[in-house]
């Protein structure tokens, strides 16, 4: 309503526009002869309201002018009326100033004189009023864009095995935690083409199993060459099952669509870990490209410059080249470091593990130290970049559990944070392509790891770790549900040790019909196995039990055999060249009680290649070294 709208009345000048100062809601009085409203400007009589057809106008509505009337309408008597009515009430004002404030105002069709409220006064009010209002739009947004980004992970069941035991928990009560680190080198998606193999699915093109200690205060990263050659083990995803290799499989290939993905990539890790992996990551080219630029880039430090120039004839080469020195890397060049295998070492995959140890060092010192983390916007980018680009298990859906996992890992101290390469040598059938584990120090290394212990030294600040895994026997075998004389062993040893017709012997003893193979039969195996006929699954874990297994080395036969078997691999406990003792001769009921031998001790400094992330010395390219 404009000034000019009203009727002016008193002196000139003093309409509706002379109530800038006065609170509207206030001036509106309803005159309790006609109930009407009527608008008293400040020290000056009413101005007439509008009327309202509406029957219940004025009974809710105390803030407004009632609608429907014309301006200036009610002459007459009530007019007459409604100046005598307002004189009476200044009137009465007047006669009584001892009146109590809230006397006055609580008779009917009376209000309170209004004490005038500054302009200062109801800018504070309508800012206080938008900015809830603003909180609470906010606050809606920061939810909704939680669910955005929680929508963007993409998440697989954690494995594809079947399933296997936990990590013991230590005497407190804590869990020690594995989670595997799968980099994908898929040319599928925006981002990932341009490298050559257009349309490649992708393989675990680098991989690295994190294990964090109990008690936090160490973490192990083993990095699997993707070269190795495993034992894969049956892998089922959504109801599709690929049966378990029948001889040894490069690891890379684990992570094929054919078998599963990521799952079977985890599966085959647990078989060789023998413990549970409880979470994985995987991410592909343009992932490492987004998230290196959104944590501002990876400090590295060159000894030597790289020149890795694109080899069309040769295949290979990333068209890097890096001064030596120190500098940021972030973006394809940092994609590329990570790639380049020419501009290292003898230009294999190993050579170029060496160098991923080394960023990765530098990108877990820039996760835990940088302060640019506290700003909303590398947040952001940060959030951004991590859920567009990552896959994970159904056990890592939501920002919230990434941030639990992150802060995990961050309680672990550089010196503590160990990274090394899983022990490995020429594989015999492939020398120049292929790598098989070095046994037994790939044996020691994952027997470390599953017991949880530390493969760093300690100082005085630190729990004095031990200086091997705990010396304890292996797991007592559990009560047999089946009559162990109606179970036919075969034992077949692949390792160089003298043990099958010791293990045929001791379950002999136990009341099993167990026959050994003679000598050393076939190559060397990573993994022992306790192969089982369909559908006797429990009577396998029996079996395993028995010669202090666990349930990972089961594996379904998949020839139609009704026999059992048991193929001792170098991680068969208490491998040495004195037999175990067997249990006493005889018929008996159940199992005999495998030996108590330790299992193998945890490797020493000069079995691992082993780096901490707290090394910063340069990064050199060993050229022309083997």
């Amino acid at each position: 309503m404009n000034a000019g709208d009203a009727p002016k009345n008193g002196r000139p000048g003093q309409g509706l526009e002379s109530l800038d100062d006065a609170d509207v809601a206030d001036l509106w009085v309803m005159d309790p002869d006609t109930g009407n409203y009527e608008l008293r400007s400040p020290g000056r009589g009413a101005v007439p309201a509008q009327q309202s057809d509406d029957p219940h106008a004025g009974l809710f509505r105390d803030d407004a002018p009632p609608e429907g009337t014309r301006a200036g309408q009610g002459g007459g008597r009530a007019a007459a009326r409604r100046t005598t009515t307002a004189s009476r009430s200044e009137a009465a004002v007047t006669e009584r100033p001892d009146t109590d404030e809230d006397e006055r105002s609580s008779r009917p069709g009376r209000r309170a004189a209004a004490k005038p409220k500054s302009k200062a006064k109801k800018r504070i009010k309508w800012t206080a009023i938008g900015l809830a209002a603003t909180l609470v739009v906010l606050a809606g947004s920061a939810y909704g864009y939680y669910l955005y980004l929680n929508s963007r992970i993409k998440k697989t069941q954690r494995s594809a095995g079947d399933e296997v035991p936990q990590s013991a928990a230590d005497s407190e009560g804590r869990t020690p935690m594995n989670i595997l680190l799968i980099g994908s080198d898929s040319r599928i998606g925006a981002g990932n083409e341009g490298y050559g193999d257009a349309g490649h699915p992708g393989l675990a093109d680098t991989t690295i199993l994190m294990h964090l200690s109990a008690d936090r205060t160490n973490a192990t990263l083993v990095s699997i060459p993707r070269d190795t050659m495993v034992m894969r083990p049956k892998c089922t995803v959504k109801g599709k099952t690929a049966p378990a290799s029948t001889s040894p499989f490069p690891f890379n290939e684990t992570l094929g669509d054919q078998y599963g993905g990521a799952p079977c990539t985890v599966a085959t890790v647990e078989k060789m870990l023998g413990v549970q992996v409880d979470h994985y990551l995987m991410i592909d080219f343009k992932g490492v490209k987004e998230m290196t630029d959104a944590v501002g880039g990876v400090p590295i430090n060159l000894c030597d410059p790289i020149n890795d120039p694109v080899r069309p004839n040769q295949g290979g080469g990333t068209d890097l080249f890096l001064k030596a020195g120190e500098q940021r890397l972030q973006g394809e060049n940092a994609l590329k470091f990570l790639r380049a295998r020419h501009a290292f070492g003898d230009g294999s995959d190993l050579a170029r593990i060496e160098a991923q140890k080394s960023f990765l060092m530098a990108l877990a010192r820039e996760v835990k130290n940088n302060a640019k983390w506290s700003n909303p916007q590398a947040l952001f980018d940060l959030a951004q970049a991590a859920t567009g680009n990552l896959q994970v298990d159904d056990g890592l859906d939501t920002i919230k559990k990434l941030v639990d996992l992150g802060n995990e890992i961050k309680k672990v101290p550089e010196k503590r944070m160990a990274f090394t390469t899983l022990p490995n040598e020429a594989y015999p059938a492939d020398p120049d392509r292929r790598v098989q584990q070095r046994q037994p120090d790939a044996a020691k290394l994952w027997q470390a790891i599953k017991t949880d212990a530390p493969i760093t030294k300690g100082d005085a600040a630190d729990a004095a770790p031990p200086a091997e895994a705990p010396a304890s026997a292996p797991a007592a075998p559990q009560a047999p549900t089946v009559d162990p004389t109606t179970m036919k062993v075969t034992v077949r040893n692949t390792t160089k040790y003298t043990k099958g017709k010791a293990v045929a012997d001791q379950l002999s003893a136990g009341g099993y019909k167990a026959t050994s193979e003679s000598g050393n039969s076939g190559r060397t195996l990573d993994n022992s196995v306790v192969r089982y006929p369909k559908g006797k699954v429990d009577a396998a874990k029996q079996l395993a039990a028995a010669v202090g297994l666990s349930d990972t080395a089961l594996e379904e036969s998949t020839t139609g055999s009704t026999s059992f078997e048991v193929v001792i691999g170098s991680d068969f406990p208490g491998l040495t060249d004195t037999a175990p003792a067997a249990g006493k001769p005889g018929k008996t009921t159940g199992p005999a009680t495998t030996a108590t031998t330790a299992p193998p001790s945890a490797p020493s400094a000069s079995d691992l290649k082993l780096n901490t992330a707290d090394n910063t010395s340069c990064i050199s390219t060993g050229r022309g070294k083997k």
